[in-house]
């Protein structure tokens, strides 16, 4: 059973967190009898869902072996550009419209600086960060502006029951299971993080691919940026500070390795779930609030250091293998050599 277990985990890297997950809400429910009721089952998936999205576009990032450190920025500057258009055309179709294309474009022009500039991903998005989130203080005035009435559906609404964030979240699961696994794109992304080098020199569309997936991650961003505005009933200053960090964990968290080649979106997505019932222990626990950050940091070392462990301990093991397969080649024959009668010369 437990070769079993260990088998299963080292195919599914999701499997660790979400033994992880259950055993965190096992822990809460002792701690809280509402806890495993269906209604706060649905509000930490709710609550999860802003992150959780994020996450699932990091995860191809991060599987490039790449990083986006300007993902929060972009929740605030797309957020910003729609509470400003709605306000000045009073059109929600031209809002949004604009608002999924804009953050779209600064997702893709992340990846265009990487790869046009050869840029460490880590300078160019610090450096993005500074300017989407400068853009839109400039274009807001750090003022905090309400959104109309209907957004709230965004965030707050129900169809069959089920609240839309989750519903949003589960659709955009299943399109980055699907991209992962079955197109191109999934190929590539795990090829770059593999070797960057060996993907051109097998004459795949490295550089396209890049900008593709930084691209998407800023699409599903301008979506999680909708849904939270939409949740908290308009645009504050404060929007998104310090998300990328929560982001980047969770998707570390799932399994995706840091030095890219292998990941799981469904890892990334429950890894989001495990932060957030992180908080909701430490609320239920009254923890002081400026503990919040001291946890996520530590959470955040901690999956760091897992993910340096596991691929130390994985390059040691091919070594190993390496070795010992040169030994074997290059072990001489030591058996006795019995000639043949025939070739015995009398004497």
């Amino acid at each position: 059973m437990k070769q079993k277990l260990r088998s299963l985990m080292s195919r599914q890297k999701w499997v660790a967190i979400a033994m992880a997950t259950i055993v965190l809400a096992g822990v809460l429910s002792v701690v809280s009898p509402v806890f495993l009721t269906l209604s706060n089952f649905q509000a930490i998936l709710v609550q999860s869902s802003v992150t959780a999205i994020m996450a699932i576009g990091m995860t191809f990032i991060i599987l490039t072996a790449g990083i986006d450190i300007s993902v929060g920025a972009i929740l605030f500057v797309t957020s910003a550009l729609f509470a400003q258009l709605y306000m000045d055309t009073e059109s929600y179709f031209l809002a949004f419209s604009v608002t999924i294309v804009c953050a779209t474009l600064l997702g893709a022009l992340n990846g265009l600086l990487v790869v046009k500039f050869r840029i460490s991903p880590l300078i160019t998005t610090l450096a993005t960060y500074s300017i989407y989130r400068g853009a839109a203080i400039h274009l807001t005035g750090a003022q905090n502006i309400p959104v109309p009435r209907e957004m709230g559906f965004l965030g707050n609404g129900r169809l069959f029951g089920i609240p839309v964030p989750i519903l949003i979240l589960a659709a955009l699961l299943v399109i980055g299971v699907y991209i992962l696994s079955r197109t191109r794109l999934g190929v590539y992304a795990r090829a770059i993080g593999n070797s960057e080098r060996s993907a051109n020199e097998t004459n795949l569309p490295v550089d396209r691919s890049l900008i593709v997936i930084y691209g998407f991650s800023g699409l599903v961003t301008g979506i999680a940026a909708l849904i939270l505005i939409a949740r908290v009933g308009g645009l504050q200053s404060g929007i998104g500070i310090g998300i990328e960090f929560t982001v980047i964990a969770a998707v570390i968290l799932g399994g995706t390795k840091l030095s890219g080649g292998s990941g799981t979106v469904v890892g990334s997505v429950i890894g989001a779930v495990f932060l957030v019932l992180i908080d909701n222990g430490l609320n239920l626990m009254n923890a002081s609030p400026y503990i919040y950050d001291i946890v996520r940091g530590s959470v955040l070392l901690a999956a760091v250091a897992i993910d340096r462990y596991s691929a130390v301990r994985q390059q040691a093991s091919l070594e190993a293998q390496r070795a010992e397969r040169i030994g074997l080649e290059s072990e001489p024959n030591t058996a006795e050599f019995v000639p043949h009668p025939e070739h015995v010369t009398a004497k």
